[in-house]
Order: C-alpha cells, then structure tokens, then sequence
C-alpha cells in the first residue's frame, strides 16, 4: 500500500500516529503566551526523501526547544517519546530566521528496520 499522492511504500497507519503525534505536541507546547504575539500558526510538511524515508516535519512559532534532547528520549513527557518509539528519528532545528522551529521525524519504508 502505498501513502497516496506521494507513493510511500512505508506503514501508513505508523505514518498517521507519527504526524499526529507530531502536531499535537505543536498545538500543546508552542502555543503563544499571549494574544500580542503573532498568531499560533503550524505548517506541516511531507516529503519521501530519494531513499524512501518519509520525511514529516511539523513548524510551529515558538523557536525555543527547551530539554529537547530529554523530550524526544523520554524523560520529558511522552509525546516525542511515543513518536520515537514509532521506529522514527526525531530531531529538531530553527528556521534561517530563528523565529520558528521544526520537529522533523524521519520514517524508515520498513519501520522495523
């Protein structure tokens, strides 16, 4: 089966967990503080990179990560944890203009492998 437009020949349903994940982390935790800072606006891209790893990068206003490196392990709440434990390698990085920041996971075809 493959993952519609973009011909992913992966998991689907481990690719619909993974973004879901991913956007719910956004919506939670890079929400603006208050109503005088720019909208809450989250972009979602996907991509199936040459060598067939869908790519699911969620962008989202708020460029800090604070602990990301325990987020995504676990020791920080389970979102990114659940996302990670997906078979997927998750990472992060700021815009060119450092006014947002992207969580990008990255899915093997075979998501055992």
């Amino acid at each position: 089966m493959y993952l519609t437009v973009l011909r992913w020949p992966g998991d689907i349903p481990t690719a619909v967990e993974v973004l879901s994940g991913l956007a719910h982390n956004a919506v939670i935790h890079a929400r603006p503080d208050t109503e005088s800072e720019a909208e809450g606006e989250m972009t979602v891209r996907l991509a199936v990179a040459e060598d067939n790893v869908f790519l699911v990068d969620v962008e989202d206003p708020r460029p800090e990560f604070p602990d990301s490196k325990a987020a995504i392990e676990g020791e920080k709440g389970r979102g990114l944890m659940y996302v990670h434990l997906l078979f997927t390698q998750v990472t992060w990085f700021l815009s060119e203009d450092t006014h947002t920041k992207t969580v990008r996971a990255r899915l093997l075809p075979d998501a055992s492998t």
